[in-house]
């Protein structure tokens, strides 16, 4: 491993890519010991969409500066959480590994700093199933329930087979060996169960990284597969259109607006600028004056995007 970034370059590049690190402090910590491993879990219950890229942005950063990374590809999670039967799910997650893979490549992460995980490859082993049991004698059902608020579907929350998921969630980040979590927002009360109970199964307290739920085109729910409200990375550039310029859009709002978000969080971090309307935006701040002084209108935002988003997607299917 040959760490390439100074902390503070590192630690001003998750800040970036985040809304909440618990603690920065602690995150510090271990990047000037270069001691850093984090991770992510997907649920591979479908194609990938651009959410994606916002929460595994932190991931990518770290990578970049040569720091070791791991893709859990949580195939039992999605069976817990009523996603598909378990074969299924392995074989939607061989097809997001190769997904995943190429938005790496495509941002220039060397394949040595990333590993790529099945869960269903070590979750039924009998030492796993036992530090789970341990877990369980500590968290209570309604922790774990909890926990699950904003994670499970509708129809299973209630489900034993939910808090299962949770403490699996939690115990994931240390028998994985790594210290970061990181994840969307609404991940956040596993990491901090996470963060109080594993140390008592004698598991490092991690550091959790926290992204931003992006909000569904629809402008009324995070974007999701399931919603019909989702750009997904393998739509053609004539879907990403049609789905942009259908999308809601309230002129000189930011608060609440699915395609600003997208500027904030997915064109800037790919592209490191904005063009729309003839102009090129070189931060975000530059381009949020325009929008909510009415310079910059819905229908130029619009397509200013279309055309950011596809030259995205057309680099991650190229690499």
């Amino acid at each position: 491993m040959v760490i390439t970034a100074s902390p503070e370059e590192v630690g001003k590049a998750l800040a970036d890519a985040s809304v909440e690190v618990l603690t920065e402090e602690e995150l510090y910590s271990l990047l000037k010991m270069g001691g850093v491993r984090a991770y992510i879990g997907i649920e591979p219950s479908n194609v990938l969409h651009l959410g994606t890229l916002v929460a595994c942005e932190p991931l990518i950063r770290l990578a970049r500066a040569g720091f070791k990374t791991i893709y859990l590809l949580a195939d039992v999670h999605g069976w817990l959480n009523d996603k598909g039967e378990l074969d299924q799910l392995q074989e939607i997650a061989k097809k997001n590994q190769e997904l995943l893979s190429k938005i790496l490549r495509s941002r220039g992460v060397s394949e040595a700093d990333v590993e790529f995980v099945l869960g269903s490859s070590y979750q039924f082993d009998t030492k796993y199933v036992m530090k789970m049991m341990h877990l369980a004698k500590l968290v209570t059902a309604s922790e774990a329930r909890k926990a699950m608020d904003t994670i499970s579907k509708k129809d299973v929350m209630h489900r034993v087979g939910s808090e299962f998921y949770a403490l699996m969630q939690c115990l994931d980040i240390g028998y994985l060996g790594v210290n970061v979590a990181v994840g969307g927002m609404d991940q956040r009360k596993i990491h901090v169960m996470a963060r109080e109970y594993l140390r008592k199964l004698g598991y490092a307290k991690p550091v959790a990284i926290h992204t931003p739920i992006i909000l569904g085109l629809d402008g009324r729910a995070k974007m999701s597969k399931s919603l019909d409200n989702a750009i997904f990375l393998d739509d053609d550039e004539d879907s990403v259109s049609r789905k942009i310029f259908q999308a809601f859009c309230p002129e000189h709002e930011m608060e609440g607006n699915p395609l600003t978000m997208l500027v904030r969080w997915v064109v800037f971090p790919w592209l490191g600028f904005f063009e729309a309307g003839g102009k090129t935006y070189q931060s975000f701040e530059e381009f949020a004056e325009d929008w909510r002084s009415g310079y910059l209108r819905a229908k130029i935002l619009k397509e200013g995007l279309t055309e950011a988003l596809s030259k995205i997607m057309r680099g991650i299917r190229s690499s």
